[in-house]
């Protein structure tokens, strides 16, 4: 479920974002569907997800899942997190995918949200995660 999709901004942003990009119908689908509560950052590139723990797994905050199109037919789905540095830019990456068609499998879905709902963890990595990603994470 997307916590903050009443607010006006982001609700813009996700039929915006899902207009433009046929691989997020899915994938809003999917997050709509989940039991783990996310959040859209409507200020990013893309759509960016990102968990919202409870208080004791508040170190899951700083995960990210940016999907973005560089180009029609081209979306790349990136997993980070952000710098613990205040103001700082700085992201660590944990690897992308590269999609080239616009239809996305459920089950490859269910794995990118445990993945980035897990804050990262090396037990939850996407099969078709590439670590090796040659693609800059966009603001």
């Amino acid at each position: 479920m997307i916590l903050n999709r009443a607010e006006a901004q982001v609700e813009k942003k996700v039929r915006n974002e899902s207009e433009a990009n046929p691989v997020l119908q899915g994938l809003l689908v999917a997050v709509d569907a989940s039991p783990e509560p996310f959040e859209v950052d409507a200020e990013a590139t893309g759509l960016e997800l990102r968990p919202r723990a409870s208080a004791d797994r508040a170190s899951l905050d700083r995960a990210r899942m940016k999907v973005f199109s560089p180009k029609p037919g081209h979306t790349l789905i990136l997993f980070y997190k952000k710098s613990l540095v205040p103001y700082s830019r700085d992201r660590y990456s944990y690897g992308g995918i590269e999609l080239k068609t616009p239809q996305v499998n459920e089950s490859e879905v269910a794995e990118w949200l445990d993945f980035l709902a897990s804050g990262f963890h090396p037990e939850k990595r996407p099969t078709q995660l590439r670590r090796a990603f040659p693609y800059e994470i966009p603001e």
